[in-house]
């Protein structure tokens, strides 16, 4: 069951999962919340991010010693969502279905283990619904906080045959690449710049991606446009943002939706930005895939965890990481046209 084995056979799938979220799915942020957990309530959280009965047991055996902070005491638990959590059934093997043949069912021949059991489920979005779409009874403003699958059912690009595993899985490669890497969220996206004596606009479009832009409640997007001077600098106070973002709040009994403005497939946002006597202007999209994390869960945290302790300072880890994964795409500078209409 340990990753590190399977590697031994499969090195590719092994080096795509190490550099995967799937991989640092029992993370500093986690487990410092998991240490302030009941057993129910971590399992809970575990049957996710680190889904083998092993793993549960591992991590209860290294907290009971009070070493469940201490990612050498944790044993697999440490591994995240691995191999096993997909592949491994009551000590049985499964994966898709064989490559050039196509063929399902149980396939043995000379092949280690004694062969597996090859299934279509593996290229079905209901193989990722159990971890990304809750329940429809967990609904804030008729909304799971993780409505992916659903958002997907509806996309254009649903019913032109793709899948999650065709975006976030391309060629079986275990990536699982989200609103975490730049080039993945670019190619999602379309941005437009246009300007006339009045005003620049800056506008995205989600065109390549096949849920709400962004999906879940983490992330937080944000449209930039900004006057520049004479010296190419930005002008104090000329900044005009829009944010994309599902903004939700719990009361400490519920949840509750304060504003949804991400986008479905096909739909637009976009700032505009008056010249006033500017005559240069820039703009960008900054995204922060973490912000919810940072700005609720880790903030809270860190006000209420005793200062010191094992929980606390893997929160203060885990908060730290969240502010370097922002980053920005489609940095522009745009002229002020000319009364020609031209761009100087």
């Amino acid at each position: 069951m340990d990753p590190q084995s399977c590697g031994a056979c499969h090195p590719d799938k092994l080096a795509e999962w190490s550099g995967s979220l799937h991989a640092k799915a029992f993370s500093p942020g986690l487990v410092g919340q998991l240490l302030t957990f009941s057993r129910e309530d971590t399992q809970e959280c575990l049957n996710c991010h680190a889904p083998l009965a092993e793993q549960a047991a591992a991590f209860e055996a290294a907290r009971k010693k009070g070493k469940g902070h201490l990612p050498e005491a944790q044993g697999l638990a440490a591994a995240g969502n691995s191999c096993g959590g997909c592949h491994l059934r009551g000590h049985q093997r499964f994966g898709p279905p064989q490559r050039g043949t196509g063929a399902v069912g149980r396939i043995a021949g000379d092949l280690p283990h004694g062969g597996f059991t090859g299934s279509t489920s593996f290229q079905s979005p209901e193989f990722c619904a159990a971890c990304h779409q809750f329940p429809a009874d967990q609904a804030i403003n008729g909304k799971p906080l993780e409505n992916t699958v659903e958002e997907w059912r509806s996309s254009p690009q649903a019913a032109a045959g793709q899948t999650c595993q065709s975006c976030h899985m391309p060629d079986r490669k275990h990536l699982w690449r989200g609103i975490h890497d730049p080039a993945t969220t670019a190619a999602g996206l379309t941005p437009r710049i246009s300007a006339d004596r009045d005003k620049a606009r800056f506008a995205v479009t989600s065109t390549g991606v096949g849920h709400a832009f962004p999906t879940y409640v983490t992330p937080k997007v944000i449209l930039h446009a900004i006057l520049l001077d004479e010296a190419g600098k930005p002008k104090q106070g000329s900044e005009v943002t829009y944010v994309i973002q599902r903004r939700v709040e719990h009361d400490g009994a519920d949840w509750h939706e304060i504003s949804d403005t991400r986008l479905l497939p096909g739909q637009t946002a976009s700032v505009e930005i008056t010249w006033k006597d500017a005559e240069r202007a820039r703009v960008w999209l900054e995204v922060r895939p973490d912000e919810f994390y940072h700005a609720v869960t880790y903030a809270q945290l860190r006000r209420d965890l005793p200062q010191g302790g094992a929980a606390a300072r893997l929160i203060a880890e885990a908060d730290t990481r969240t502010r370097s994964t922002v980053y920005s795409l489609f940095t522009s500078e745009i002229g002020r046209p000319t009364a020609s209409g031209d761009h100087p």
